[in-house]
């Protein structure tokens, strides 16, 4: 029937297709990434707004904790320990050759709070000065507590960081989507009229989706460092291709066709109408890859659980109630319709 595990076929097909579209975009998000290096750009730029100097922070990138973890370009990834260690020596080492300076990293705390409220602001800027007493006063002299504390605070600026990345993600997947849709022509009200429509490609997508839910999802390559950035682009182009291969061995109305659109799914479609819903079907594809692909991962495999619950439900027999006996079963008559009768 068709509100039992024919609807569910058709929703676990739909979120299978959404699925591997959505692969499909990260990996050339992935593979934009290699490019253009958008991690290692918000990186920098969210390290230059804490420390509130241009020089300094590239001072920074060029400390020997630093430098080691990326080879040209800057990295896309700063550990909060390495970036605390990094800061304080570069604070105590700036002030070498003055009274009370330190030429590394010292757990004196007082020591370490004098040497940077006595830093000139053209080699410590107030603001980021401002921040570190504050930091350390707060530790009430444990050494271990004040370098936590500078930590958090780098990892609460990385936050921010990581949050417009995923901003600037998410809108790039939606462009990616709706491109996607339009040049391979995967429609959503294509497809679901297609899965509802013929029980052979329900039972084949329904078998590879299955299959591919017993998998663990395929993981970003992000790297640190410019050294395998020929790896992540190598990674990024094997995605593409295997999600493509994926696609179009499902037999799914995906791609153009240019005949009549009622003689093959794929066809353009006539009048204002038929174009209205194409364009619905294709921003609905659109959306649902904005996602991402772990949603509809974690989506696919809890509508699969659920199949398999109902599936047996609805080839079992229907058994009596405690209450009445099985509808097949005579009833024997009563002691009154006995003496009844004779």
């Amino acid at each position: 029937m068709l509100f039992g595990s024919t609807m569910l076929e058709i929703a676990i097909g739909i979120i299978f297709v959404y699925l591997l579209m959505s692969l499909l975009c990260s990996a050339l998000a992935e593979f934009f990434e290699s490019l253009f290096k958008y991690r290692a750009r918000d990186l920098e730029k969210g390290i230059r707004q804490l420390l509130g100097d241009p020089e300094l922070t590239e001072a920074f990138f060029n400390h020997p904790m630093v430098k080691p973890l990326f080879e040209g370009r800057k990295p896309s990834y700063v550990p909060a320990r390495t970036f605390s260690l990094a800061l304080w020596n570069m604070a105590t080492a700036a002030a070498e050759g003055t009274p009370g300076a330190v030429a590394g990293v010292t757990k004196d705390l007082l020591l370490l709070r004098s040497t940077i409220t006595t830093l000139p602001p053209d080699v410590l800027p107030d603001n980021l000065k401002g921040s570190l007493v504050t930091l350390i006063d707060e530790a009430d002299g444990d050494f271990d507590k004040a370098r936590s504390n500078v930590e958090q605070w780098y990892n609460s600026a990385m936050d921010r960081v990581a949050g417009k990345f995923k901003r600037r993600t998410h809108w790039i997947l939606i462009g990616l989507g709706l491109a996607m849709s339009v040049g391979l022509n995967v429609d959503s009200v294509n497809i679901v009229n297609a899965l509802s429509h013929n029980a052979e490609l329900r039972a084949t997508v329904l078998a590879a989706a299955e299959n591919y839910a017993k998998t663990p999802l395929p993981q970003p390559t992000p790297g640190a460092s410019d050294a395998d950035a020929g790896q992540q682009f190598k990674a990024a182009v094997n995605r593409i291709n295997e999600m493509q291969s994926t696609i179009s061995e499902l037999g799914i109305p995906i791609g153009w066709s240019w005949q009549p659109i009622t003689d093959d799914p794929r066809g353009l479609p006539s009048g204002f109408g038929g174009w209205l819903l194409k364009v619905v079907g294709w921003l609905l594809t659109a959306f649902a890859v904005s996602q991402g692909a772990p949603f509809w991962f974690d989506l696919l495999n809890k509508i699969i659980v659920i199949r398999s619950t109902v599936k047996p439900r609805e080839k079992s027999r229907e058994q009596p109630s405690k209450d009445r006996p099985a509808p097949d079963t005579p009833t024997e008559p009563d002691e009154g319709e006995e003496e009844g009768k004779g």
